[in-house]
């Protein structure tokens, strides 16, 4: 799963911790023929949420803080994973190269994946 995820997108290599991490907590939250709940039912006593789901590696315009009125309000970053501590999205904005968590994110999901389309 990781080397699927990885190959459909350009991010560098280094982060495939990121991903691993994400297919994990996809694994967890998927339902299994051999077991009547999913693990994640399991451990939290309650049925997961999919609503706060992206495509690992889409990219996303993310607010950030400016420092001049006139700056850009935000930034064309992409979407790497789900923090444990906190709500909100790991990013990694190529310009800075850094990865950094936000919550407040336009995700352009479909015009990543109409790229890859069968």
């Amino acid at each position: 799963m990781v080397r699927s995820m990885m190959s459909f997108t350009e991010l560098p290599l280094s982060f495939w911790g990121y991903a691993l991490e994400t297919a994990a907590k996809l694994l967890n939250m998927a339902p299994s023929k051999t077991v009547a709940q999913t693990p994640y039912q399991i451990w939290h006593g309650k049925p997961a949420s999919y609503k706060y789901l992206r495509v690992w590696g889409s990219p996303a315009y993310v607010k950030r803080l400016v420092e001049d009125k006139l700056d850009s309000r935000s930034s064309l970053c992409r979407f790497v994973g789900y923090p444990k501590e906190t709500a909100g999205y790991y990013f990694y904005d190529p310009s800075e190269q850094k990865v950094f968590v936000s919550r407040k994110a336009v995700f352009l999901e479909k015009k990543f994946s109409s790229g890859y389309s069968t």
